[in-house]
């Protein structure tokens, strides 16, 4: 069950770049971010007594949902949108590629029992060179974009922060009491920075726009982010982080099939790194038992 939930993550955040590629209707990348988690949240507010969870109490939980709120939803999420009007695609999604090495950093300074080992990190950077490979024949670095590149690495930072604090102080919090309230302070928080940026903040009127926002929202964020918190409470945070190297290879699979997209070799060299460096991060040694905090066990 872990597993199919863990593919579905996959999947749906790998669909979601198709879905941005297709387009907005020219709203503004923090108006539509903010729609998004607006409309997220709301819709998990209703799924905390239906699950009969309860909501946050005491200052430390309200001050996770604060956190992950400003830090996952709005900083990550914005930054992420707001870079992609500069470079493209294939670029963003390599410089993401970043998060399980930025992860296995922040989970071995904050979170008990995710030590960093040789093995571990080779597995981490072989998967990023596999992404790497994916974009190879694509990739464009231009100097005059290193703000919009630098956020992107930012934005995997925040990413990780709010999963390392998630792990920690989140343990006794419903994945639905969590999010429900941090999807609406992120929201705010994206709106904030929509008005101070200029875009003219507006509710999308063509049926495109309105359907793109609306799978976002639903599929994207509150079917992926309860799955996606859900499994953090037994799977390790770095676990979880490699999804970040898989959406990639997912969205170009999607691309073929739905943007007529030509495959090349390099993508298959891609796809085979990644698969090797996943595998090597995530296992023991053959003869030795599984570590903690690995696919199949606690972190």
């Amino acid at each position: 069950m872990k597993l199919a939930l863990y593919g579905l993550l996959c999947f749906i955040w790998g669909s979601t770049w198709l879905v941005i590629k297709v387009g907005y209707g020219g709203l503004g990348p923090f108006n539509v971010a903010a729609l998004r988690f607006f409309v997220a949240g709301l819709i998990c507010v209703p799924i905390v007594p239906l699950a009969r969870a309860r909501w946050p109490r005491g200052q430390g939980e309200w001050l996770l949902v604060a956190f992950v709120g400003v830090a996952l939803f709005g900083l990550d999420y914005g930054l992420i949108y707001w870079s992609e009007q500069f470079i493209d695609s294939g670029l963003t999604a390599v410089l993401f590629a970043t998060l399980p090495l930025i992860t296995i950093f922040a989970a071995h300074i904050y979170v008990p029992g995710e030590p960093i080992t040789r093995r571990k990190l080779a597995g981490t950077l072989l998967a990023f060179v596999g992404v790497i490979a994916l974009f190879g024949d694509r990739l464009r670095l231009d100097p005059g974009k290193a703000i919009a590149m630098t956020s992107v690495v930012a934005a995997t930072a925040f990413a990780a922060a709010a999963s390392v604090a998630t792990k920690r102080h989140g343990a006794a919090l419903h994945p639905a009491a969590l999010n429900a309230p941090a999807m609406l302070v992120g929201s705010v928080t994206l709106i904030g920075a929509s008005l101070v940026s200029g875009e003219a903040f507006t509710i999308p009127g063509d049926r495109q726009t309105i359907a793109a926002i609306a799978y976002l929202a639903v599929a994207g964020s509150v079917v992926s982010f309860l799955a996606y918190f859900s499994l953090l409470k037994t799977w390790s945070t770095t676990s979880l982080s490699f999804i970040s190297v898989f959406t990639p290879a997912i969205a170009l699979v999607l691309g073929f099939v739905f943007l007529d997209e030509r495959p090349t070799p390099l993508m298959a060299v891609g796809g085979a790194l990644i698969l090797a460096g996943v595998t090597l991060a995530l296992t023991s040694p053959a003869g030795l038992p599984p570590r903690r905090g690995g696919p199949h066990g606690g972190g």
